[in-house]
């Protein structure tokens, strides 16, 4: 199982957009997906549940009965009273792929984990098991479910929870938007998850010999996606996408492909070609797909026939990016 996440701290990149749609490729490959919404938004869960199903179960996430959420599988362990518990996953549009849902109330672990990451550094056993909660619910969820993938989605923010689930993850995309904003982030992305690495593994070097609950620590970077689901360019807007998607490159390399390089040239390991793929922008189909609760290539019936052959480019594009994805993941 490979747990992967899609991550720039720039919001509008069209991260959930994308993930929704890689899953549903992922699925036409074969592989069974296990969607994790790890942000505290929950756009991911909007995406596939009705209004009314979200409200019954953020509504009782936090009963010790009835809870099934993800803030109810790690709740426990958040609080003191013992380790996280299995949660129900709710069937998607694709037969493949499946959800666990997201919580607001997310947020009130992503406020125990600054104490517990200064907790790890002194070898305490709660600082261990708090920043791993997530972490062992997805993993209890995934056996279950005989998930061969685990997507997040998470917040554009580089903010305690996202750093557990990048440290919790096998491998990380960045999706770039053609826009200065997007761009400029590349910076963060480097820094923070440079830093996330290098702080965990000094985590990891203080931790007792063979300890059993330290996270993965080392996410592979797979690459870029540049993504025009959103292109903001300014006012004047003098300058096409293209010559976005040549400043995009040598950004990547410097400001994240070098800075991880330097701490260990296997986390970057295709820095030869940092580019996993890009998708165009499809318009009215992504809200669509949106509306319907299902991937892009899934609208044929749904929508006007006349999107027909934009939506058959739309599938194609998704399967370049699975495809690549499987072969880069090993899968």
């Amino acid at each position: 199982m490979k747990k992967i996440v899609l991550f720039n701290h720039k919001g509008g990149v069209g991260k959930t957009t994308l993930t929704v749609n890689i899953a549903a490729a992922l699925g036409d490959l074969g592989f069974r997906v296990l969607l994790i919404d790890a942000d505290p938004q929950c756009n991911l869960t909007s995406f596939y549940l009705e209004e009314r199903q979200i409200d019954a179960l953020l509504g009782d996430s936090d009963d010790d009965d009835a809870g099934a959420t993800l803030w109810s599988a790690i709740k426990p362990v958040v609080r003191g009273r013992g380790g996280p518990i299995e949660i129900p996953v709710y069937a998607t549009t694709h037969e493949k792929v499946f959800i666990a849902p997201g919580d607001v109330l997310l947020a009130d672990y992503e406020e125990e984990l600054p104490d517990a990451w200064t907790r790890s550094f002194a070898r305490n056993e709660r600082g261990y098991d708090v920043l791993r909660a997530l972490s062992d619910a997805v993993e209890i969820l995934a056996s279950k479910y005989q998930a061969d993938v685990v997507m997040y989605d998470v917040g554009p923010n580089v903010g305690p929870l996202n750093r557990v689930v990048l440290l919790d993850s096998d491998y990380f995309i960045t999706p770039v938007a053609a826009d200065l904003f997007s761009l400029r982030a590349l910076s963060t992305v480097g820094r923070a998850v440079g830093k996330w690495i290098t702080d965990y593994e000094t985590i990891r070097s203080l931790a007792p010999t063979g300890h059993g609950r330290l996270l993965n620590g080392r996410p592979v970077y797979l690459g870029y996606i540049t993504s025009a689901f959103k292109v903001n360019v300014g006012r004047r807007a003098s300058n096409p996408h293209e010559q976005w998607e040549n400043k995009i490159a040598p950004r990547v390399t410097s400001r994240v492909v070098n800075v991880l390089a330097t701490i260990d040239p296997a986390i970057v390991p295709h820095s030869g070609n940092n580019k996993v793929g890009a998708v165009k922008h499809f318009q009215s189909l992504a809200p669509s797909a949106q509306e319907h609760g299902v991937a892009i290539g899934q609208l044929i019936g749904l929508v006007n026939s006349g999107y027909n052959p934009t939506i058959a480019d739309a599938k194609s594009q998704f399967h370049n990016l699975a495809t690549t994805i499987r072969t880069r993941t090993g899968l």
